[in-house]
């Protein structure tokens, strides 16, 4: 189960440049990351919103994921199925909260200043003796379009250097990256106004065991409306159906 593969959704509402623009920039990208890779032995993955694909460069901590080190790799999805398949399922989902957190923290701040915040966490993930360690994640937009939309996303993978013995959960944070201000996330303070106050009624229905067509006489409104709020929950949750919106809800704190 992977709770993030409905994001392009959420991008899809995002400004984008015309092919032309966004091939020149991309390039420039593609350049920029290959060398990244070599310099911090990182696995890299930067993925084109506007064309729902992704680039995957490894340096040497490719071997973790059994990727070559040379060149790179051209998926057709902005999601890196491979690597997500080895994370524990509990960090993943726990990932996913982080950045839903993040995406909403950036709509909060000018386009100029979206580019200067990151991710970082840690992620229990499956080596090549298919045990779980510790490795470090980090995410952030490399590229906004002209129009100040999000566009170019980028994935770190490499080894965690830092001791975590004693820790809990992914230690998940946003970092401006041009101050090293540092905000610790847990409270996910900007999911609150996620879901509209209907939209959380119905959730909150959904979770009973509530089915469609009750929901709609309970509340006096058409099916075909608990229908579209049930849609426009999903894609605002980036879940695949309503057990994990439930699920994602209820540890946002929005039920």
């Amino acid at each position: 189960m992977n709770p993030i593969s409905n994001l392009e959704d959420k991008f899809s509402f995002e400004s984008i440049d015309s092919p032309e623009k966004r091939k020149e920039a991309l390039n420039e990208a593609i350049v920029m990351m290959e060398a990244y890779v070599k310099l911090d032995n990182s696995v890299a993955v930067l993925s084109d919103l506007a064309s729902n694909k992704s680039y995957i460069f490894a340096g040497n901590f490719g071997r973790f994921f059994d990727i070559h080190t040379s060149g790179f790799t051209t998926i057709d999805s902005i999601w890196e199925e491979d690597i997500y398949n080895r994370i524990h399922p509990d960090d993943l989902f726990q990932r996913h909260l982080l950045e839903l957190e993040f995406f909403n923290f950036l709509k909060t701040i000018s386009s100029e200043e979206r580019l200067n915040y990151a991710t970082k966490c840690r992620i229990r993930t499956l080596n090549t003796k298919k045990e779980y360690q510790y490795i470090l994640h980090r995410s952030f937009y490399m590229k906004n379009s002209s129009e100040g939309g999000l566009w170019l996303a980028v994935c770190l993978y490499n080894y965690l250097l830092e001791k975590t013995a004693g820790a809990n959960g992914i230690e998940g944070k946003i970092i401006n990256t041009k101050t090293g201000e540092i905000f610790y996330v847990d409270t996910y303070e900007n999911c609150v106004d996620l879901l509209t106050l209907r939209e959380k009624e119905i959730l909150v229905l959904i979770s009973k065991g509530i089915i469609s067509k009750e929901i709609a006489a309970k509340l006096n409104i058409s099916i075909n409306t608990v229908n579209r709020h049930r849609q426009n929950i999903l894609e605002k949750l980036n879940v695949n159906n309503s057990i994990e919106a439930v699920r994602t809800a209820g540890a946002l704190n929005l039920l």
